[in-house]
C-alpha cells in the first residue's frame, strides 16, 4: 500500500477556528430562485436607461468574477488545508460561492430584456479589463504559494466584488429594488465570510514565518494590491463612464481594501479618509444587508475568539 487514506474525524478537533467556521456555514445557505426578483422589474424599468445598463453590467461582472471563484478559488485553496475540517470548510464555501453565482445570473435573467440577457454576459466575458483582472488573480491561484492563494482569495471576496456592488448598493440605499437587494445581502454575507476565514488562516501561518519571510510576504501583498488597484480602477472607469458613480466607486473599493488589510492583520494602506463611505451606500449595506459584523470588519471577530488546540 503506497498511500494510506484517512477519515475526516469530526470528533477530533484539530483547530477550533475551523470548527467555529463550520458551525456558522448553515446560516449562509439560500436559494436564489425563492427570491422573486421579477417583481422588481416594473420599478427597474423606471430607472434611467443608463442606470439600468450599469446595473445589469455590474451583476454580469459579478457573475464573471464569481465564475472564476467557483472554478478555481476555494477549490484551489482547499488543497493546501492544514486540517481536514479546514478542507471541509473551503469545500462548503465553494458551494456557497456557486449559490451566489446563480443569484447574480438570476438578477440579469429577470431584469434584462430577454433578447439582451446573453449580451450582458458576453459583455463581461469580452471585457479586456475584466480578463486582465481574472488573469492576475488566476495566475496566483495556479502558480502562487499557499499564503499567496489565501491572500488573493480574501481580496477577491472582500474587495474586487465591491467595485461592481457600488451602483446596486447605491440604488438599494435609496430603498429601491428591495427583492434584488435581498440577493445582494445574501451574496455579500457569504463573500465577507469567505474573505474572513482565509484571513484568519493566513494570520495563523504568518506567525510562524521568520522576520525576513514576513517582509517578503508583505512586499508581495503590497505589489499585488497595487496591480489590482490599477486594473480595478480601469474597470470602474469602463463600467461607470459618463456617470456620477466613478469617484465614489473608487473610494468605496479602497475602503474595502483597507478592510481586508485589517482582516490580514496589517495597517491600512489608504488614508483615514477612506474609512468613511457615502451615507446612501451605508444604507445599502447596513439597512438592506444586515451583516455589519461581517463586512465592517474588526479584528475582534467571533472566529478568532478560539485558540488552536492541537
Amino acid at each position: 500500500m503506497s498511500k494510506k487514506y484517512t477519515t475526516i474525524n469530526w470528533n477530533k478537533i484539530e483547530n477550533r477556528v475551523d470548527y467555529s467556521a463550520w458551525s456558522r456555514l448553515n446560516d449562509f445557505i439560500w436559494e436564489p430562485e425563492r427570491i422573486p426578483v421579477i417583481k422588481d422589474k416594473k420599478e427597474f424599468l423606471q430607472l434611467d436607461p443608463k442606470v439600468q445598463d450599469i446595473f445589469l453590467k455590474s451583476f454580469s461582472a459579478l457573475a464573471f468574477i464569481s465564475s472564476m471563484q467557483v472554478k478555481l478559488g476555494n477549490d484551489i485553496v482547499k488543497k493546501d488545508s492544514s486540517t481536514q475540517i479546514e478542507y471541509s470548510v473551503f469545500n462548503a464555501l465553494s458551494y456557497l460561492e456557486s449559490i451566489a453565482n446563480k443569484g447574480y445570473s438570476n438578477v440579469v435573467q429577470n431584469l434584462a430584456d430577454p433578447l439582451k440577457i446573453n449580451n450582458y454576459m458576453e459583455w463581461a466575458e469580452n471585457s479586456d479589463i475584466l480578463q486582465d483582472i481574472a488573469t492576475l488573480i488566476g495566475d496566483v491561484y495556479l502558480k502562487g504559494s499557499i499564503l499567496q492563494k489565501k491572500i488573493v482569495l480574501s481580496f477577491v471576496e472582500m474587495s474586487v466584488y465591491h467595485a461592481d456592488y457600488y451602483a446596486p448598493l447605491f440604488i438599494f440605499g435609496d430603498g429601491k429594488l428591495t427583492r434584488t437587494a435581498e440577493i445582494a445581502k445574501l451574496a455579500i454575507r457569504t463573500t465577507s465570510f469567505n474573505a474572513m476565514y482565509p484571513g484568519v488562516k493566513f494570520r495563523a501561518e504568518w506567525d510562524k514565518l521568520s522576520k525576513e519571510e514576513q517582509e517578503d510576504v508583505k512586499v508581495w501583498i503590497d505589489t499585488f494590491v497595487a496591480d489590482l488597484d490599477e486594473l480595478v480602477e480601469k474597470h470602474i472607469n469602463e463600467l461607470y463612464s459618463n456617470t456620477n458613480f466613478g469617484d465614489g466607486a473608487k473610494h468605496y473599493f479602497r475602503y474595502t481594501i483597507n478592510k481586508n488589510y485589517m482582516n490580514l492583520g496589517f495597517p491600512t494602506p489608504y488614508p483615514d479618509s477612506a474609512e468613511s463611505i457615502n451615507q446612501t451606500i451605508q444604507r445599502g449595506i447596513i439597512k438592506n444587508a444586515v451583516f455589519e459584523d461581517f463586512f465592517f470588519y474588526q479584528n475582534d471577530n467571533t472566529l478568532i475568539h478560539f485558540k488552536e488546540e492541537n
